[in-house]
This record gives structure tokens, sequence and C-alpha cells, in this order.
């Protein structure tokens, strides 16, 4: 029988309660709006929001067992925790810890198969190399808290006494590898927007304001070298007290990844929501001759009706095709049928002789 601990009696233990569940609400709002936008546009949900989804899911489970080891004790020196709590608390850390590492890969997997999305040739394949080198790490993360002893039992059941376990240090050298490598891949997912978006035709002003968007998950990878710098505690003898700053660097790692795969549908959104007519297509450049007149601004209309009818992630963040032949071609067709059509009044026609000039 597990014995209550009260938060009041254990300070530290109340501050992670007030940072998890404080987080996991800013995720729910984020992940929230990222689909109430997807929705209300008409788009169909498709891979990366069921990942973000799971890995929200992954969060809420981490966060709600995170304060049942709270009120057991979690938080307190090794000593202070009441014993009839402590078998209790090296299976719930085995929880906890297996849904902290999943909920970040799935957060971290769903950003990177939203860059799938906008790349094609060897980007493509890079992205996939990180996706599956990045599930095979942190999944044999996963898989240490239950199996970095033989028998697995003896991991996380402490009264067995005749097992064979991984040396401190040799798990100490392996988590900090795979955290290296979680905080690389970090960085790199979010500076490969900048090279993406070089091949869109888009305002300077827009491309930046969309890099910058799809690059929040730098944060992830600042949490992510953090908490590498921490990983050394893991070896303590009173990880309960002295894990306080590697726990929360490892929520905030993929809150971080959370968070910031929602951002740039999230921008889509707050543009979409200022937006007036009169600069509806604004957020996107044709490659025409500007004086046209008339029939360029018809051809920006054009495409702004097709891109919220378009159900990719590419039509959301307002990012035209990589090529500007499809418009090029738009544009021409809608100058000649526009050069032939008749003016049906005197401001049409000042537009009709500018375009024949």
């Amino acid at each position: 029988m597990s014995v209550y601990v009260s938060p009041s009696s254990n300070p530290q233990g109340a501050a992670l309660l007030a940072i998890f569940w404080s987080i996991h609400a800013a995720c729910t709002i984020f992940v929230g709006l990222r689909l109430y936008c997807k929705v209300i546009r008409g788009r169909c949900l498709w891979w990366d929001d069921h990942l973000l989804i799971v890995a929200w899911a992954l969060l809420l489970i981490n966060t709600v067992f995170t304060t049942t080891t709270i009120l057991m004790g979690y938080g307190l020196h090794s000593d202070a925790i009441p014993v009839e709590n402590a078998k209790y608390l090296s299976v719930l850390g085995a929880i906890t810890g297996t849904t902290s590492v999943l909920h970040v890969l799935f957060s971290k997997i769903s950003f990177a198969v939203t860059l799938l999305r906008l790349t094609d040739g060897w980007l493509k394949r890079f992205i996939w190399f990180v996706i599956i080198t990045l599930t095979l790490c942190q999944v044999s993360s996963a898989l240490l808290f239950w199996l970095s002893c033989e028998p697995p039992e003896a991991t996380w059941n402490s009264s067995i006494v005749n097992k064979k376990c991984w040396s401190p240090n040799g798990l100490f050298a392996y988590s900090s590898a795979l955290g290296i490598y979680s905080a690389v891949c970090d960085i790199v997912l979010a500076l490969l927007p900048w090279r993406i978006l070089l091949r869109f035709h888009m305002y300077r002003g827009e491309k930046v304001g969309v890099a910058v968007a799809m690059s929040m998950g730098v944060f992830a990878g600042i949490a992510g070298a953090i908490k590498v710098s921490t990983i050394s505690r893991i070896m303590s003898n009173d990880f309960s007290y002295e894990g306080f700053l590697l726990v929360v660097c490892a929520l905030v790692e993929g809150a971080c990844a959370m968070m910031a795969a929602s951002i740039p549908t999230l921008r889509a959104l707050f543009l979409h929501a200022f937006e007036t007519p009169a600069h509806a297509s604004l957020d996107v450049v044709v490659e025409s001759n500007r004086s046209a007149g008339a029939s360029a601004r018809r051809a920006r209309s054009d495409w702004d009706k097709r891109k919220y009818r378009n159900r990719s992630d590419q039509s959301i963040l307002a990012i035209p095709p990589a090529s500007s032949s499809t418009m090029d071609r738009s544009v021409e067709t809608d100058t000649e049928r526009d050069l032939s059509k008749p003016p049906n009044n005197q401001f049409e026609m000042k537009d009709w002789n500018s375009a024949k000039g």
C-alpha cells in the first residue's frame, strides 16, 4: 500500500507539478489551434497531424504519471521517501522515462514529416535518414528503462540480487551520445526550412517569415543540449532530488518540438485573421509582367483561391509551387484572354490599354 506525500511537504515536487501542467496546457493550446486551423479551412489531417496528436497524448500520460510519482515522494531526498513507495516509484519511473523519450520522438518526427511534403530529391532522402536514425536512437533509449539489466525485471525491481546490469559509465556514455544526436537533429531540422524555401517564389519578407516560423525547433535543440549536460545525474544515488533539471529539460525539449511543429500553421491562421480583402493576395509572388495590371492581379487572386482549396501544408503555409512555370502560364493565359476581351467600362479601359501597351 502506497503512502500519500503532500506537495506542501515536497517543494521540489510542487515546482515540478506547476511546470509539467503549465507546459502541457501550452502544448494543448498550440496543438488545438493547429488542428482548428486545418479543420476550418477544410483540410484533412495528414500523418504529421496524427503523429503530433500521438506526441500530445504521450505528454499527457507522462504528466499524469509524473504527478503520481510526486504524490508518492518524488522530488524529496531518497532517504525521505516512504519505504512503502519505493517499489512503485521504480515502475512509475520507468513509465515516465519511456513516455518522455517517445513524446520527444513523435514531436520531432511530426515536423520532419511536414518537411517531407515540401522537398524532393536528395533533401527528401536526407530527411528520411534523419527520421529513421532518430527513431532507432530514441526507441533504444526508451528500451533502456526496461532492458538495461538481465533479467529485465531487475531493471525496476531492486530486490533482485542476482542480476547483470549495464555499468553506470556505459549507461552514461550511451545516453549522452543519443542525447547529442537528438539535439543535433533538432538544429538540422530547424535550419532545413531556410534551404527548402530558397526554391520557392515568394516575397522576401514572406520567405523570411515562413522560415523563422518553421525554425522554432532550434529551442528544442537548445533544451536538448542542456539536457545532455545533466545526464550525469542518472548515476546519482539521490536521483529523486538531483534529477530535477534533467526531468525538466526532457519535458521542455519535447514541448518545444511540439509547439515548433504547430507555429507555422498558427502563423498562417494569424495572417488570415488579419487579412483584408484588398491585400488577400499579397502572400505569394506571381512571376509576371507587372505592367499587365489587372490581369496580374486576377492571376494572384486565382492562385489565392486555389491555395485555400489545396489540402496540403504547402498551401496552409502560403507557399506557392516550387516552380513558377504554372503561374507564368496562368498569368499569360489570363493576359491574353483579357486583351482579347473588350472592356466593359471606362475603368477597365485604362487597364486594358495599359496591358496592350
